[in-house]
């Protein structure tokens, strides 16, 4: 089948290489025969591709030749288009354009298996030897336009070269390398990489190769060649190739060979419709033509630009117009391919509904995105400059009075962006830039070296919208000449299209050698009743009290300069340096609220300690257990992610540490402690409050605590009882004999006005307790937590074996004036 393709029967094959165009026989001869010998040299390199990847389509000499019939197509019937000299480096790169997917050509395997990007798609996928197979053939795919570089200079496997011949390796193989991994990167590298056209001396002058041009035939041949012949396999065989793999060979087999009609464009048909059960396979063929019209486009426009002969094709016909390209070329068979794809047809609209006060509550948290996306750029500049210690990067946030006008700016020293970027990425409301496959190209090897941007949503920029309306963003990406830093502006919010500028001095002085600058005109002043230092129920006290209530604890130094000219500052890791009592006042939900300072005194002279979670030798958290008495004992305990307040531990002390966010608010979590983690530090709790004498101020958390963990016997409380205003503790044992000699308990929750709460209760009480454990264990073992109510019933069932359960909860207008907020009762079945 190899044989079957024959270059020399191909018009533009013979024209390009016709001595009486051309001239100079033996030169062509001498060209014709390396072609011959780079023939021969790769063709068992390209065959082993399907061994190695059985999976991909056909990769194999014959590929590459049918690539000449594209080139015919595409090109048509016009003299000169390619010489001698840009026909052999065609043809060349046509033979090793692919073959990189094959390592066994540079005998690299080893080298692919130790890749930032092999590292990295294990780290996101698991180490397993379906994860490894898969990062095998991941890497390979990323990599082979690198690999096919290097084999057009570098000795193969078996100790050849690519090119036998000396003279024309070490003269064209790098212009030959170069074209052939140009397939696989942006279409800018080709104007960056290739100059306009290179003459080799030892050739003819009117051989000039233009690389550029031959770099476009490449890409759009390689993009047209999707019809049968790249599908060996039988029917039946594709049958038996799942997900994409299968949907590729699926639409290509019923591919034939495109037609240029008249109008210039190119008509693909098939042999036979895609039925209904086909329809991914017909959507991954629409896919392929839209990339084929967008190359054969883009190939045209170089063309125009430089004033030479355009390419025949000029584009997919009815690539616009689904339906009728699934009725008249890539047909259908009873369903009708209509462009159902979701659509977002008012970005704008849907990011100032998303991305403002309808999601997070308050324009006060644009400020604790604004800081994560600062967070994100300098841990990753610190992983990818290989600086990974906490005196590198830092934030400057500053609060400013420019006459009437409130000035906010978040300056970092960070990554940095550029204008792509910029321009594209920031502004693309949903897309994550940090879980793009663009963004581990852009930073191979970051996710394995323990990169984890708190960004997951692609949104958190959009929020600074609710502080202000004219917004300015500078930036200098690392890496980069100062000439590429780049200013955006916004100057009516998300109704103005911004505008790309450059820089002007302040705006570069802001920035010394890399990072971005962010500057928001507030809307009003920020400690007015509707600035953002205001919400519902508090008011900070400054810009510090907010940034450290919302970022507790960044792992980079954060400075702060108040209205008022008061410069503070954030020091990394802070809650990890700090224990009780110090963390009352640290984690205080900043307000002027004199009760609570004055509860908040009496904590910290308590003798309460925070002892530590720990997984191995890692750091889940520190926590001590909360009083009874504190009513709002949430507000000195925090959820960290990566530095962020996510949400409080009611009835808890302290801090845990999370991974995984998992609202697009930020305000729900995902926790990590096992429980046998979290069992050892509630032993270590019982034991201090045992011997400090701390159970006077603990009572029905402390015996929550040994419930949830299974550390009581039988005289532990389970209930109380009230009799004359008097409370009093039941344990599981007098249960037991209450259940003995009765047929029905109630069990009560006490209404929150004091004053109708009779003095006693007909029945027992529910122990007060705000604290579940189950809550702040991993999934996994979150089972293992002795659930409160689950005891109670398991020892109603021990002692009446089937039984029945009413609640009684009083309407929601009147709950506060109600005596019990919730009744449940047991009655024993007959």
């Amino acid at each position: 089948m190899e044989d079957t393709i024959n270059c020399e029967d191909i018009l533009v094959f013979k024209k390009t290489f016709s001595s009486l165009i051309w001239k100079n026989e033996d030169k062509i001869s001498f060209l014709k025969s390396n072609i011959l010998s780079i023939e021969e040299n790769v063709k068992s390199y390209l065959h082993n591709i399907s061994v190695i990847f059985p999976l991909l389509t056909d990769h194999s000499i014959k590929h590459s030749r049918m690539l000449w019939n594209y080139a015919n197509l595409i090109i048509g019937d016009q003299e000169k288009f390619l010489n001698p000299l840009e026909g052999f480096i065609l043809h060349t790169v046509f033979l090793i354009h692919d073959a990189g997917m094959c390592y066994s050509i540079l005998d690299n395997k080893e080298e692919i298996e130790n890749d930032p990007i092999y590292f990295d798609y294990i780290s996101l996928h698991g180490n397993n030897d379906k994860s490894n197979s898969e990062a095998l053939f991941y890497t390979t795919r990323q990599r082979h336009g690198d690999f096919a570089l290097r084999a057009a200079t570098e000795r193969l496997k078996e100790g050849e070269y690519l090119i036998n011949n000396t003279k024309l390796r070490e003269e064209l193989g790098d212009i030959i390398g170069k074209i052939a991994k140009s397939h696989t990167c942006e279409i800018n590298f080709i104007e960056r990489e290739f100059g306009e056209r290179y003459s080799p001396p030892s050739f003819p002058t009117d051989w000039g190769i233009d690389c550029q041009k031959i770099a476009l035939l490449l890409r759009t041949c390689d993009a047209a060649h999707i019809d049968n012949l790249r599908t060996p396999k039988t029917n039946r065989m594709i049958k038996e190739i799942e997900g994409v793999s299968g949907n590729h060979w699926s639409f290509q087999k019923k591919l034939g060979f495109p037609t240029l009609l008249d109008d210039g464009y190119l008509s693909y048909n098939t042999n036979s419709p895609f039925k209904e059960n086909e329809q991914k396979a017909w959507w991954f063929c629409y896919e392929a033509l839209l990339v084929l019209d967008k190359e054969l486009k883009k190939a045209n426009e170089y063309f125009v630009d430089k004033g030479q002969q355009v390419l025949l094709a000029k584009g997919v016909k009815s690539i616009n117009d689904t339906l009728n390209l699934g009725k008249n070329h890539i047909r259908t068979l009873n369903w009708n391919s209509i462009d159902t794809k979701i659509k977002v047809n008012n970005p704008v609209h849907i990011a100032q509904e998303m991305g403002g006060e309808k999601l997070y509550g308050h324009s006060n948290l644009a400020l604790r995105e604004l800081i994560q996306n600062s967070l994100d750029a300098i841990n990753l500049y610190r992983i990818y400059s290989g600086q990974e210690n906490l005196e590198v990067g830092s934030i400057k946030i500053l609060l400013e009075k420019k006459e009437s006008d409130f000035i906010l700016k978040v300056i970092d020293n960070g990554i940095g962006m550029s204008k792509f970027l910029m321009t594209e990425e920031l502004l693309d409301f949903g897309g994550s830039y940090w879980k793009s496959r663009k963004f581990f190209n852009d930073f191979e090897g970051v996710r394995a070296k323990g990169f984890d941007a708190i960004g997951k949503f692609g949104i958190g920029f959009f929020s600074s919208f609710m502080l202000g309306n004219e917004i300015t963003v500078t930036s200098w990406k690392y890496g980069t000449s100062i000439d590429e830093m780049s200013t955006l502006d916004f100057y009516d919010g998300l109704n103005s299209t911004p505008l790309l500028r450059k820089p002007t001095k302040d705006e570069k002085q802001s920035i010394i050698d890399r990072g971005t600058s962010l500057k928001i005109k507030l809307h009003s002043d920020p400690y007015a009743k509707d600035g953002f230092m205001n919400k519902p129920g508090s008011k900070y006290r400054s810009l510090y009290d907010l940034i450290k209530y919302l970022v507790p604890s960044p792992n980079v130094n954060i400075t702060i300069k108040d209205i008022n000219g008061v410069e503070t500052s954030i020091i990394p890791n802070k809650l990890e340096s700090i224990g009780f009592p110090e963390i009352i006042d640290y984690l205080e939900n900043p307000q002027s609220d004199v009760p609570i300072k004055t509860i908040n005194q009496g904590l910290k002279s308590l003798p309460i300690e925070l002892t530590d979670i720990n997984h191995g030798k890692v750091l889940l958290g520190k926590l001590a257990l909360g009083l009874n008495l504190v009513a709002f004992g949430d507000s000195h305990s925090v959820v960290i992610s990566k530095g962020i307040r996510i949400n409080t531990l009611p009835g808890l002390f302290g801090y845990i540490f999370t991974d995984d966010v998992i609202t697009i608010r930020r305000d729900k979590f995902k926790p990590k402690i096992p429980f046998e983690s979290l069992k050892s530090w509630a032993i270590k709790q019982k034991k201090i409050i045992e011997e400090r004498d701390l159970m006077k101020h603990y009572k029905s958390q402390y015996y929550h605590l040994l419930i949830s963990f299974s550390l009581y016997d039988e005289n532990v409380p389970i209930l109380m009882s009230k009799r004359e205003n008097k409370y009093s503790y039941v344990s599981i044992k007098e249960l037991r004999i209450f259940l003995r000699s009765n047929s029905s308990v109630k069990i009560h929750t006490e209404g929150f006005s004091i004053a109708s709460r009779p003095k006693t209760c007909d029945g027992f009480l529910f122990m007060n307790v705000t604290t579940r454990f189950e809550e702040i264990v991993n999934e996994e073992s979150s089972h293992k937590v002795q659930n409160y109510d689950d005891l109670l019933e398991s020892t109603i069932r021990d002692m009446w074996g089937k039984f029945d359960k009413k609640d009684f909860n009083p309407p929601n207008y009147a709950i506060l004036n109600q005596p019990y907020m919730k009744i449940v009762e047991f009655s024993k079945k007959k």
